[in-house]
């Protein structure tokens, strides 16, 4: 084996070295304390010797990492880092041979501000599947049947809000399968059902909401449906006045303290049935908090798939090994968001961070989940995420096919189409009975 020129020099140092300290050793032994003196200071260059050889020519002298341990998935966050977790083999290997002529269906819990209206739009403009979605110019909504009239895919770019406006995982859970029964033909007796949904850096999905509000929107159609009625306004008491929170300050978004905001994502992704949905009576809010985020841990377990906003790449790599099914076009982060043009202030970063530690908790949770889910992919494959669209990907046949461009799609108003007006799940009466009664 060829030794490199560090380990020849160190040799011959090392052969200099022990008879330099063999003459010295003699001419001090007369002397104890020179002598003394003399092995401690040959003991220390013997281990500066030693850490040399163990590091391969460095001296390992690295400054200390002052970092403190995250013992937390709070605090992994506020130090940029992502703790690991111990999930079952069956939660991180997923593949599914999905039949969508027959029996399985996707469902897509979405979201609000996590990237999941562009997502919606790839799962009807951009998949290529056998039984593509028919959408028509001007329409919000795609007919995404197979031949034999059979849905394959729940969402408000198919379906429409069927379950309510921006239905969440208790909601769904409550309306999907009902649904399914009263408007597919009865001839499909097998529903296999794949939740799948997309998450985002919480601090950020919390600003990103504020300017959405801040803009306009309310979602106040939103029906809260849990244990079998809708929430109440004194329940959830909207957070403004007048027909909607238009130029809202930071400190008045973030200081209402029944702004949904707060926590959205673990409160959409949990079994609210658990906490007694949005009566907070006689309610210890710090123990409902552990239960909801407890749900919303298991909950996203159970989903075939979900994407993380930040990592667009792996995201469309894990889909599509996932499912099987390939996006026509990659998916894209875009350049420039709302967020990334505000000055935020430490303060106000600090604020929402208060504000949204379930969320954060969740979020990390996922993104473990999700960076795992990753890996194991990759081991399963046999190539890394950039081997895959650098070479494996691309030898596939090329789908030809025109993709509406994201720059097509200006942002949506969720709450003034007349495509999501409900009908088979209407809201709360009307949205004219939600307007608010007192300001919060």
């Amino acid at each position: 084996m060829k030794e490199n020129c560090f380990d020849t020099f160190s040799r011959l140092n090392t052969s200099l070295l022990l008879r330099f300290i063999m003459r010295k050793i003699a001419s001090y032994r007369s002397n104890k304390c020179r002598l003394t003196v003399f092995l401690l200071i040959t003991a220390f260059f013997f281990m500066i010797l030693i850490a040399m050889y163990s590091c391969n020519g460095s001296l390992c002298l690295k400054a200390p990492d002052l970092t403190p341990v995250a013992y937390s998935d709070f605090e992994a966050f506020l130090q940029g880092k992502v703790l690991k977790h111990k999930f079952n083999i069956s939660a991180i290997d997923r593949v599914f041979e999905l039949d969508l002529e027959d029996r399985d269906i996707l469902i897509y819990l979405h979201i609000q501000k996590t990237g999941g209206a562009a997502f919606g739009r790839h799962l009807v403009h951009n998949l290529d599947l056998t039984s593509k979605c028919m959408c028509e110019p001007e329409k919000k909504k795609c007919d995404c049947t197979t031949k034999n009239k059979k849905y394959w895919l729940l969402s408000r770019h198919s379906t429409g809000w069927v379950c309510g406006l921006h239905a969440d995982w208790t909601e769904l859970n409550d309306c999907v399968d009902e649904w399914f029964k009263k408007n597919e033909p009865p001839t499909r007796t097998q529903r296999r059902y794949h939740y799948i949904t997309f998450l985002r850096n919480p601090v950020n999905r919390f600003f990103s909401e504020w300017q959405h509000v801040k803009r306009g929107a309310t979602w106040k159609a939103v029906r809260l449906h849990c244990n079998g009625r809708d929430a109440t306004l004194d329940e959830v008491p909207f957070c403004f006045s007048g027909p909607d929170w238009s130029g809202v300050s930071f400190e008045e978004f973030v200081s209402c303290q029944h702004n949904l905001a707060f926590n959205r994502m673990t409160r959409m992704l949990s079994n609210l049935s658990k906490i007694n949905c949005y009566n907070k009576t006689n309610r210890n809010e710090k123990l409902a908090g552990e239960i909801m985020l407890k749900s919303a841990k298991e909950n996203l377990l159970n989903f075939s798939f979900f994407g993380i906003l930040e990592e667009q790449e792996k995201t469309q790599f894990l889909f599509e090994n996932t499912f099987g099914i390939r996006f026509i076009e990659s998916l894209k982060p875009k350049p420039i968001t709302h967020v990334s043009q505000l000055n935020i202030t430490r303060a106000m970063h600090d604020a929402v961070v208060d504000k949204t530690r379930l969320d954060i908790q969740l979020y990390q949770f996922a993104k473990d989940l999700f960076l795992q889910r990753v890996e194991s992919m990759e081991a399963h494959l046999g190539y890394t995420v950039e081997d895959y669209f650098n070479s494996a990907r691309n030898s596939a046949k090329k789908v030809e096919k025109v993709v509406p461009k994201e720059e097509e799609f200006p942002e949506e108003n969720e709450e003034t189409e007349e495509d999501d007006k409900q009908v088979q799940y209407p809201s709360k009466a009307t949205v004219n009975a939600l307007e608010p009664k007192a300001k919060r």
